[in-house]
């Protein structure tokens, strides 16, 4: 499986099995309080392929999905982490958090509709996938480049999820999440107005 093919298929399936575990026990940002404001109708458009040209390349999806095993207390929440990792011969400049950066759509496999999305979203610095006092500070200027990369985490607000769609369907429409073009197709568009920065990033099979 080649490197581009692993980050669209492999990772989602690795994140569909072992998110909740990995997540469940951490402490989350604070939800998106601002009003939802839903990029496409619910149930409606297939997802469309990220990559055109002059669009950078330079952030993936690791994983996403819900961090609240049903034991657990509280409702559950929907996230994107996300790495930002440039070229070899580039570095950008980003001031975090990103508020108001990011739109986030949840498409069904197989070519089907809008099942969650918002637009306006904040992506904050990723701290527990970082070693004990090696996360970036959460307020300030960070410099990115491909040996120090940045993580960002992006929280679905509760009113981003159609009516009738729920946190298992934001994973995969399969109950048996065996079918890379069973799980869902999740897109990120991250812009930073003040570099004029525009990132894309997708996961699943489109």
């Amino acid at each position: 499986m080649s490197r581009k093919t692993w980050w669209r298929i492999g990772v989602p399936l690795a994140a569909a099995a072992l998110l909740v575990a990995q997540l469940a026990w951490g402490n989350g940002p604070r939800r998106e309080a601002a009003a939802v404001s839903r990029p496409g109708e619910c149930g409606k458009g297939a997802a469309r392929q990220v990559g055109e040209p002059g669009v950078s390349h330079d952030m993936v999806i690791g994983s996403y999905g819900s961090d609240n095993l049903p034991r657990m207390k509280g409702r559950p929440t929907f996230k994107v982490h996300l790495t930002v990792s440039p070229a070899p011969d580039r570095s950008l400049t980003l001031r975090t958090p990103l508020a108001g950066a990011v739109t986030v759509q949840v498409h069904a496999g197989r070519g089907g509709g809008l099942l969650a999305g918002a637009r306006s979203l904040t992506a904050r610095i990723d701290e527990q996938m970082y070693d004990a006092s090696q996360a970036p500070p959460a307020t300030g200027t960070v410099r990115v480049t491909e040996d120090d990369f940045l993580r960002l985490v992006v929280e679905l607000p509760d009113g981003a999820i159609c009516p009738g769609v729920t946190m298992a369907d934001l994973i995969s429409l399969d109950s048996g999440g065996n079918d890379a073009a069973d799980l869902t197709v999740v897109t990120v568009v991250l812009v930073d107005r003040a570099s004029g920065l525009r990132l894309e990033a997708q996961s699943g099979v489109v």
